[in-house]
Parts: structure tokens; sequence; C-alpha cells
């Protein structure tokens, strides 16, 4: 039932206009909700913006504004010690590390941390992180080289050497984007660009300079010396563009995947492929680039009730991460040091990366490497 207000209007001393002008602000209260109270709110938020005036601090001025909002040092030494992180890692970066231990005010997040919070709490988490982003940017190296190889392989006994120069094999895609635009994807252009930017380098790459000073045609080099110098977006977006379903269908098959998940994991592989190497902070990120769900494996260890996971989270990337080692690097010890960091680091809060209580029992880290 829809609740609703409305205006007493005296026809008889109003004007038709009049009349039509009034019978207009007969609102229904959930329009106003939905469509007026978000505008209201985002005008106050405006109305509080101010100019940002924040002075820059010495690394000392940092301690001590660190030590006045109640971060506890456990000696001079200490603060001595924090001061030279301080140099070499930076406020702002460590700051995003701070946020679990700060007081919370009216759902916000208060300058002061929680009683008893010390300098080693957030250095310690800061190492965990640093730690993890590193196990997992090995990990997805070898998946990347994989991939790589796998679509130079398929592609190559298909269409010869250099099929990355044949635009048949590629179709023009048009992505609408969240503000209503369309973006137009041509990935056969955007890799011949690619190409042809290696191809002009002032230092090349070995094989490119060799390549060149040894062959008068074709002007590009074989795909698989191409596809070494592409980005991993490269990689997603061939696949992504290819105009014969059973291209990729080949490709997807070898990690055993249907090929709209297999598309999709590469996506957000991508996506988090940076964050690692950009040293970006990890651990209870949510991860903009939803992957898709994978429901079920009949050949690989997988998550036993994957519908319940939040795709969002830490939690399920490691376990795709894990499902596609299990072809392109079976002997892989990607679980059993993930389960040696979290005993080094027994503080960190698994629940925020998407863990369940019963993650040590699940199917990802079962016969443990």
């Amino acid at each position: 039932m829809t609740a609703s207000c409305s205006v007493a209007i005296d026809d008889a001393n109003l004007s038709p206009i009049a009349a039509a002008m009034a019978a207009f602000f007969v609102f229904d209260i959930s329009f106003l909700a939905i469509f007026c109270l978000p505008k209201i709110c985002i005008f106050r938020k405006f109305a509080d913006m101010k100019q940002y005036n924040k002075p820059p601090l010495t690394y000392r001025q940092q301690v001590e504004l660190l030590k006045s909002r109640g971060l506890i040092f456990e000696s001079a030494e200490q603060e001595a010690k924090a001061e030279m992180r301080l140099m070499t890692i930076s406020y702002y970066r460590l700051s995003g590390y701070m946020i679990p231990f700060k007081k919370k005010s009216g759902g916000c997040i208060a300058d002061d941390f929680k009683f008893g919070t010390t300098w080693s709490q957030i250095y310690s988490l800061y190492k965990f992180d640093r730690k993890l982003r590193i196990l997992i940017f090995d990990a997805i190296e070898k998946i990347e080289v994989a991939i790589r190889c796998q679509i130079v392989y398929q592609l190559s006994h298909k269409y010869g050497s250099h099929w990355q120069d044949v635009p048949s094999i590629f179709q023009v895609r048009r992505k609408v984007l969240s503000d209503g635009s369309i973006e137009t994807i041509d990935v056969f252009s955007e890799i011949q660009n690619h190409i042809k930017d290696q191809l002009s380098k002032r230092i090349p790459e070995v094989f490119i300079e060799h390549y060149k000073n040894t062959y008068e045609s074709p002007t590009n080099p074989p795909s698989w010396m191409c596809v070494e110098v592409m980005y991993f977006k490269h990689l997603s977006r061939i696949c992504t563009s290819l105009a014969k379903r059973s291209d990729l269908n080949d490709i997807a098959a070898f990690f055993d995947l249907p090929p709209k998940i297999f598309t999709s994991w590469l996506h957000t592989m991508n996506y988090v492929r940076n964050l690692c190497a950009h040293h970006a902070r990890l651990w209870n990120r949510e991860i903009n680039i939803e992957p898709a769900l994978l429901s079920f494996s009949k050949r690989h260890k997988w998550l036993s009730n994957p519908t319940s996971e939040n795709r969002r989270k830490l939690y399920y990337f490691i376990a795709m991460i894990n499902y596609l080692l299990q072809t392109v690097n079976p002997d892989s010890s990607f679980t059993r040091r993930l389960k040696e960091l979290f005993v080094e680091f027994s503080e960190a809060k698994k629940g925020a990366m998407g863990f369940p209580d019963n993650w040590e029992d699940e199917i990802l880290c079962r016969n443990l490497k």
C-alpha cells in the first residue's frame, strides 16, 4: 500500500491554469522518497564541503599527530623506527591500514584510535598485506604466462603465425557505459597500434630487433613474439573480441571453464594484477570488477557453496586463483603458503577478506601442498 500526501484544492477559487498547477503538486510520498530525498542528501553533502587546507607535516610531526590521536608507541626507539617507516612508505599509504583501528562516531570513521591500538599492529597489517599481494602476484604471473601460451597456440594453429594481423577473426564491440555513453572496442586496431609502438621503440626487445634485422616481410613479427610484448588487458580483450565462439571455447576449455566465466575472470584478474603491480592495498578491498559465478566443478577443487560467497571479496578471487593453478601448475604451493601467511599474521582479520569461519575446512585448503 502506498502512502500519499494530498493538497486540498478549491476549484471555485482557482483559475483552470492555477488548478492544474496545484494538482501538479499532489505528490506520492514514495516518489518523494525515491527521487527527492537522495537529491536533498546530495545538496547537504555539497553544502558541507569545504576548502582543503591541511598543511604538510614533517615526519616528527606525523608521529606526534598519531600520538595525539591515541596511537601507542612502546618506546622512544619505536618512535624513531616509525619515523623511518614514514620516510619510506608515507603517512598517506599507511593511513589505509589505520582505518580498522579507528573509532567510529555517528557511523563515520573518527580521527582517534580505539583504546590500546599500537603502532606495531598497524605496521604488522601493512606487512601482511604486502606479503599477501606478493603471493597473489606470483600466482597471477604463472596464470598469465599460460594464457599467453594458449592464445598463441590455439589461434596460430587455426589462422597461421600472424593471426594478429587478420582483422576478420576479431569483432568490433560496443559497450554501454554507466553514464549512457557508448564505448567502441576495436581490439584489432588496438593491438596493431601497440605492436607498431613496440617496433618503433628506440631500444626494442632483443627478439623484436632480431626479427626486424632478419626478415623483410611481413612487417609485424609472428604472434608468439607479438603476444609477448602485449599487456594483460590485451589478452583479456582478444579473448572477449574473437569473432568465432569456437575460438574462445578452445582457449577457455584448456582452463576447464565456460567461455563467459573465463573472460569474466580474465577481466577481474587484470584489475587485481594492476592493484598488485602498483602496490595498492589489497587485503580488505572490495573488488570493483566482480567475477562471474562458477557454480561447480567436476575436475578441480572448488568452493563447496560458491553461491553464498561475496564475489567482490578477496576470498572468492583467491579461490579463482587456486582453481586456475590446478591446471597451470598442479604442484603449486600457493595454498600452503597462504595458510603459513595467516599463521605468521594471526591478527589479520580474515572476515574482512570474505573468508568464512570454516575456511580451513573448505575445499580450497584441503590437501595442502
